[in-house]
């Protein structure tokens, strides 16, 4: 199945507040380095698993965006996209994971159609809230890797010998009802978005 989204549209999706902060990071980091870089749309192969356990849904999540359009929202996006592609910024570490929040509240428009992100988790699984009620959180834990493609992701959601994965992070929560992955990768443009609660 082909899903398309515009990122522009993700002001309009969500909270202008919480997209602004990453909407740079997604431009430097999305289209990578090889030829054809700047050649839209960017297609991630993306596995969906809409239930607990269930089989995964291929999705081919086609992303586009106007640039004019994002800088009537952020005069400043071009330069600092350039700068995050270049490393000339302190956010120089952050940008996969920054990128990789703006890709979740993609998969969360795109998917889930009127789903709004309502605050950020400080220090706790999962990092994008949609719904707030207290002892019975619903949210989404995010994210990013430069490389390695499903077999990172894998790991990053089941762990290993060394490292407690994200899905028994958010398992062992229980005061959230309901919990999302959105883990993505550049290269290859893959991503893994399963409900696991």
């Amino acid at each position: 199945m082909a899903m398309q989204y515009r990122l522009e549209n993700l002001y309009v999706d969500q909270d202008p507040e919480y997209v602004i902060d990453c909407m740079a990071a997604v431009l430097a980091w999305v289209p990578g380095r090889g030829k054809g870089r700047w050649t839209q749309p960017y297609v991630f192969n993306v596995l969906h698993e809409p239930a607990p356990a269930q089989a995964p849904m291929p999705i081919a999540l086609e992303l586009s965006w106007d640039l004019d359009v994002l800088k009537q929202k952020d005069p400043g996006i071009s330069n600092c996209a350039d700068r995050m592609r270049r490393g000339k910024t302190v956010l120089h570490e952050d940008v996969a994971k920054l990128a990789a929040y703006g890709l979740a509240f993609v998969a969360i428009s795109a998917i889930h159609p009127g789903l709004k992100v309502v605050r950020m988790n400080s220090y706790a699984a999962p990092d994008l809230i949609y719904d707030d009620t207290p002892g019975a959180i619903r949210g989404v834990e995010v994210a990013g890797r430069s490389s390695g493609g499903q077999y990172v992701l894998k790991k990053v959601r089941l762990g290993d010998k060394t490292t407690t994965g994200k899905q028994q992070q958010l398992l062992g929560r229980t005061d959230v009802a309901e919990a999302h992955l959105s883990l993505w990768c550049v290269y290859p443009r893959v991503a893994l978005i399963a409900k696991v609660k």
